[in-house]
């Protein structure tokens, strides 16, 4: 296979182009994709006509495909693809309308170990709006002021699945799976375990307090830092084509979805993830 690569946010992001994944990578281009993953931190795979069991065997090349844990929305036919979609409800909780991801955050960092990477591929894609905003988290870290890299060295934050300072609704779990999921504590600054960069690793809808700091002062550096990662001049807004597979390091990145579709458009997209390891 001969790829195509084009840059798409300058600092982040890459198109790839000239790739049928329903054939699989050889050894090279494998290796291509998952270098061009790590040097744009987002990658744009174009054209994809896929059914769930060769996208999940396709995402292989990334990773190891993790069991979904929401069955509701777990896809009929593969257990490891989630189906997020605009008809999405909170059937535990109230019933309204859920937008998953509308907040900016990382994907599982409330779990022991988040998974390494995302994956979602466009199904049904609207004509406008739906689109994914990423920051880049290795550049928001190097820019930080001296003295704020002095002061976050070696903090953490605790991580909670609702947490009390979380800006969006997140569905209600049963009881049991909540038991499941106890609090977790994360490193402020994370090290890459491919790349050995630096990055900031922050989740604004899961992070409860950074540990050892008061409430009061806690607050006040989360949102410094939170307000800083998510300028935009370190954001990159993918404005989603039919058949796009959208693949993002969750280690070195932060995205949100936007809800701003026309009332009646369909949005259908199918999430993979892939094994992660303990940030350090």
């Amino acid at each position: 296979m001969s790829l195509s690569l084009t840059s798409l946010g300058g600092h982040m992001a890459a198109a790839v182009e000239g790739i049928d994944l329903n054939q699989p990578p050889d050894t090279t281009t494998a290796g291509d994709l998952r270098r061009a993953l790590l040097d744009h931190l987002v990658l744009c795979i174009r054209g994809q006509a896929l059914a769930p069991l060769p996208y999940r065997d396709a995402m292989r090349v990334f990773g190891t495909p993790m069991k979904q844990i929401t069955p509701a929305a777990t896809h009929p036919d593969c257990d490891e693809i989630l189906v997020l979609s605009s008809e999405d409800r909170d059937t535990l909780g109230d019933g309204k309308k859920l937008v998953v991801g509308a907040h900016w955050h990382t994907d599982d960092s409330y779990k022991a170990v988040p998974c390494a990477l995302t994956m979602l591929y466009g199904i049904d894609v609207p004509a406008t709006g739906g689109d994914t905003q990423f920051t880049n988290m290795y550049a928001a870290y190097d820019r930080l002021p001296a003295a704020m890299k002095d002061r976050i060295a070696g903090l953490s934050a605790i991580h909670t699945y609702d947490s009390s300072r979380k800006g969006t609704r997140v569905a209600k779990r049963t009881d049991t799976d909540m038991a499941r999921m106890p609090a977790v504590t994360h490193p402020l600054v994370r090290t890459h375990p491919e790349t050995g960069r630096k990055a900031l690793y922050l989740n604004p809808n899961r992070m409860e307090q950074v540990a050892g700091l008061e409430r009061a002062e806690s607050d006040a550096l989360l949102d410094a830092l939170i307000a800083h990662a998510i300028q935009p001049q370190y954001q990159y807004r993918h404005r989603w084509q039919q058949g796009d597979i959208v693949v993002w390091d969750n280690r070195c990145t932060m995205h949100k979805a936007n809800a701003d579709y026309p009332e009646g458009a369909r949005r259908r997209m199918h999430r993979v993830i892939v094994e992660g390891t303990v940030p350090v």
